[in-house]
């Protein structure tokens, strides 16, 4: 893949915020989009930007066959070589309709090549849609969700969850940006119309750090994303898991895990296989993050040592073959698992086991919460949530299919689906 920040000689561009990092337009790295752009046999015209990750950028386009608004996603010319995010989206999408995650992944509506001066590149179309769940969460006062939509993204992350484990597939990637809700149609609206309520493009030029001309590698100028915030969102039953690129089979061996290094399984972190139990943790992980404004396990740096520092805090010693693997655990604890203390800065000498992490949210919630706490009920809940997910045995931990039978998820889907 290409390097995000390490280069030879430097930086070529001058920074720029909120947009795809710009040294990675290059050999097999980004495709040099240009808005009003025509694709895919002058089909789509590139009318906004949605988004970037490490290895796309996504863009808001006008089907002018089907006379509707779609998604593009372009991947980098190396992540295409290797991607197999349509094969698993078809995969998702083609499932008997008993499996409940079919409402819950995007269709994918077409793919094609484009070849560019950094190589061939996978497109991928797929419908709209709005924010993803971290924007809207970020969005609220103090990053706190609504408890009504916390509690509804739990049920709905459940289900998309255990309906992709039943196709028997590992997604791979879970997080708050990789959940987005369904925005109202806008298919009819005309282009003036779109930019009234996003905002019309934000274009910056991109600017060499030795002044010279620009190759044909790299766009003109770099486009701002759009604020999807303002499309009217349904926080009902419209969620969307997002990011196949990271799934794969349950019958295929992986050891590389996608998801940020705070939502992964100690397996992930120690450089074991992977599976589906590593799916759970991390959803475990992602549920704690919609109803509290931090992290589950959130190092100071944060690196992989800090992460396993913070899950033994909370849970305990490892088994005895993972505590041995674990290189650096000496900096933090004892080979008995006492912590040295002494030798430890202010923020890792307090154990926060995980009662005392949800207990946190019973005993100072938020200023924003202050009319809308969790009860106790609640609280017992997802603490039995967070216990059943997070074994340390992933033969051991529940599957998507137990989470749905879990009695706190069966009362949320009654009164929260």
């Amino acid at each position: 893949m290409v390097s995000s920040c390490r280069y030879l000689h430097g930086p070529v561009y001058h920074h720029q915020d909120d947009v795809e990092n710009l040294e990675a337009y290059r050999a097999g790295g980004y495709h040099p989009v240009i808005l009003s752009n025509m694709y895919h046999r002058d089909r789509y015209r590139v009318v906004h930007k949605l988004g970037y990750g490490s290895y796309s950028t996504v863009w808001l386009a006008r089907d002018c066959i089907a006379d509707r608004y779609v998604s593009i996603k372009f991947l980098t010319a190396n992540a295409s070589k290797s991607t197999r995010e349509a094969q698993m989206l078809g995969r998702a999408n083609r499932a008997s309709p008993k499996y409940l995650h079919h409402n819950f992944v995007p269709p994918l509506l077409d793919e094609f090549n484009v070849i560019g001066p950094n190589g061939q590149h996978r497109c991928l179309v797929s419908s709209v849609l709005g924010p993803t769940v971290s924007d809207l969460k970020q969005s609220f006062t103090c990053d706190l969700l609504p408890l009504d939509i916390a509690k509804r993204t739990t049920v709905q992350l459940a289900l998309a969850l255990a309906g992709i484990h039943a196709c028997d597939m590992v997604h791979g990637d879970i997080h708050l940006r990789n959940l987005a809700w369904k925005s109202l149609d806008f298919d009819s609206w005309p282009l003036p119309q779109v930019y009234e309520r996003l905002g019309s493009p934000i274009k910056q030029a991109v600017v060499r750090f030795d002044a010279r001309a620009l190759g044909p590698e790299v766009p003109p100028y770099a486009v701002l994303p759009a604020d999807l915030l303002q499309l009217e969102i349904f926080p009902g039953d419209s969620l969307s898991i997002l990011d196949f690129g990271g799934a794969s089979f349950t019958s295929e061996s992986r050891t590389q895990w996608h998801t940020p290094l705070r939502l992964q399984a100690p397996e992930a972190l120690l450089g074991e296989s992977v599976g589906q139990p590593a799916d759970v943790w991390a959803f475990a992980c992602t549920v704690f993050e919609l109803f509290d404004n931090k992290s589950l396990f959130r190092g100071s740096m944060p690196n992989a040592d800090d992460i396993l520092f913070e899950i033994v805090d909370a849970l305990g010693r490892f088994p005895d073959d993972w505590w041995a693997k674990w290189k650096y655990r000496w900096e933090f604890y004892e080979d008995d698992g006492t912590k040295k203390t002494a030798d430890l800065t202010e923020d890792y000498q307090n154990t926060k086991s995980l009662a005392v992490r949800i207990n946190r949210m019973r005993s100072s919630p938020p200023a924003a919460r202050k009319a809308e706490r969790l009860d106790e009920e609640d609280l017992a809940g997802l603490q039995q949530l967070l216990t059943e997910c997070l074994r340390y045995n992933p033969a051991e931990r529940v599957t998507a299919q137990d989470i749905l039978n879990l009695d706190w998820i069966q009362k949320l889907r009654t009164h929260h689906s």
